[in-house]
């Protein structure tokens, strides 16, 4: 659902840029075709250092949320394997059974407000990492745009078709990273 509104977006952005550019270009004479770049979206948050960055932040987020989640499961299943056994339950007295049986459902509580806390946040963090890498592309591909003299720059996912030649996404990258590195010296 984000990634067609994104590319809705994105179809309106070059819609709008477009016919701004015909209005702006409309006295000059035709051989002057606007110069376009392709960027790759997906390329430059594999490839850059801040979308591996933020890719190893957001799996180390995963696995210690699972890790908690799997203590829950473990804690759940003993106690599931003490309630399947006729042995155990006749050894307990009626109160120490009440206590167990509480303890169950309040683990079982825990572990739905776990994963409900899981899902959540992650994807809450998922949302703002592609925001920040959107937003670094885009201040990215605007540097590289001024330095190619490009007069307009689209995502490859908004386009049919495009000449490879076309495509900035490696300039787009260094770009980021030299972006990055120059932060992290600040």
């Amino acid at each position: 659902m984000m990634k067609r509104f994104y590319s809705f977006m994105i179809a309106m952005a070059v819609s709008l840029t477009c016919l701004g550019m015909s209005a702006a270009h409309a006295n000059e004479p035709t051989g002057n075709a606007p110069r376009v770049g392709i960027v790759n979206f997906k390329k430059c948050v594999e490839e850059s250092m801040l979308g591996k960055q933020e890719r190893d932040n957001f799996d180390a987020l995963r696995k210690q949320m699972e890790s908690t989640l799997e203590e829950k499961e473990k804690q759940l299943s003993d106690l599931t394997k003490k309630f399947n056994d006729p042995d155990y339950l006749d050894s307990l007295s009626p109160d120490a059974e009440e206590q167990a049986k509480n303890q169950y459902r309040t683990l079982s509580q825990e572990m739905a407000q776990l994963q409900q806390q899981y899902y959540q946040t992650l994807n809450q963090t998922n949302l703002k990492v592609v925001q920040k890498l959107a937003d670094q592309v885009a201040a990215a591909a605007e540097r590289v745009a001024k330095k190619l003299n490009l007069d307009l720059v689209l995502n490859e996912e908004s386009s049919f078709f495009y000449s490879t030649t076309l495509d900035i996404s490696t300039e787009v990258i260094k770009t980021m990273d030299a972006m990055m590195e120059t932060t992290i010296n600040s």
